[in-house]
């Protein structure tokens, strides 16, 4: 669950010892062990070509997962500095699961929402076309347990998983290009997205313009009345916020890449920098806004602009290298192209096409 190994202590040893004296912990836990289990057999079978049939049960996976939910929620209904600690546990260990489960398609439907559910039970086929928001608000639920317990955590076992000493302010000093910098030593991926991230940023923010027109061709993009806070205004702040957001993340993941080359592999040292810049934390930072601008049920062009932008947030996630996200994002990219295509607007798709050149690389140093 991590490369770090002070927080690689904290899952193996910490984590599951809280698990032994908590039983709605112990739940969660058996329940990630259990997506762990079926992702890691379904890679070795694909590798090998070979299916095992030796398989973990997925009902009683997500029996685990329920009922470890349940105790979770009594749990942080209550929270308190008595209980901040297993309630941050349990946190870590339901953004765990929704992570991984994205790996599993017979687990899709659980993670829509109920309208989705059903529809995807009537037609499995339409599991593969829902866009899964729910470990944004998770990852969100985490933010709100740190902030208000953050006394008590940072001084707890958990510290480790709570303090990230490398942030904005870390990699902002750096220079733009140290000689021989890792961008020269690293996979095709992370070279494709060093390459061209700055110019994908500054594009987002240009396409901010197509929206400046007379408000009375607002109504040409909606189709349905909005509400009243949705006004064009409303939209364009919502967009421009998260542009702000993911070029500073993607400012981070750049500052990464141009670090000295060194003997070690790059591979594992840029994973390692990745994890201590925190360029998992966006969920964190997006205004509330733009999520709520990710809702809306029709495939008008504004909707559209907001999967453009979620997708290449989504890009970040597929630089990160482990097991329960590998995979899992290219494939709700391929969802938004998708979604964009019903779309029939040529624009938008042109903004998809550097996203999709970079998911299709190889994550693995070739040299």
């Amino acid at each position: 669950m991590s490369l770090h190994p002070r927080r690689a202590m904290v899952w193996q040893r910490i984590i599951p010892e809280l698990g032994t004296k908590n039983r709605y912990l112990m739940h969660l836990l058996l329940a990630l062990g259990g997506i762990h289990m079926i992702t890691h057999q379904a890679e070795a079978n694909s590798s090998s070509g070979i299916e095992d049939s030796d398989t973990v049960d997925l009902a009683t996976i997500v029996e685990h997962h329920q009922r470890g939910l349940e105790g979770f929620r009594e749990e942080v209904s209550c929270i308190s500095p008595s209980n901040a600690e297993l309630v941050f546990t349990g946190s870590l260990l339901l953004v765990g699961f929704a992570f991984a489960s994205l790996k599993v398609q017979k687990l899709n439907p659980l993670t829509g929402t109920p309208k989705e559910m059903n529809s995807a039970a009537g037609n499995p086929s339409s599991t593969n076309d829902i866009l899964h928001l729910n470990w944004l608000y998770l990852n969100r639920g985490i933010s709100s347990v740190i902030s208000a317990q953050w006394h008590v955590l940072k001084a707890s076992r958990l510290r480790q998983m709570v303090v990230y000493p490398h942030g904005d302010e870390f990699w902002k000093e750096l220079p733009l290009d140290a000689p021989s910098s890792r961008l020269s030593h690293c996979s095709p991926r992370l070279f494709k997205f060093g390459e061209g991230a700055s110019q994908a940023v500054a594009n987002l923010q240009a396409s901010l313009n197509v929206f400046e027109p007379a408000k009375n061709n607002l109504s040409s993009c909606w189709t349905s009345q909005p509400s009243p806070s949705m006004t064009l205004d409303w939209i364009v702040n919502a967009h421009s916020g998260a542009i702000e957001v993911l070029d500073k993340v993607y400012s981070r993941i750049l500052s990464v890449l141009r670090c000295a080359a060194t003997e070690n592999s790059a591979d594992l040292e840029i994973q390692l920098d990745f994890e201590e810049a925190a360029i998992l934390s966006w969920p964190v930072q997006l205004p509330s806004p733009f999520l709520a601008s990710l809702e809306r049920s029709e495939h008008d062009c504004l909707h559209g602009h907001s999967l453009i932008i979620l997708a290449h947030f989504y890009l970040v996630n597929t630089l990160v290298d482990t097991w329960f996200m590998r995979g899992s994002f290219e494939r709700e990219i391929l969802k938004v192209n998708a979604l964009i295509d019903t779309l029939n607007e040529s624009q938008l798709s042109t903004f998809m096409l550097w996203p999709n050149e970079v998911m299709k690389l190889s994550l693995t140093c070739t040299s």
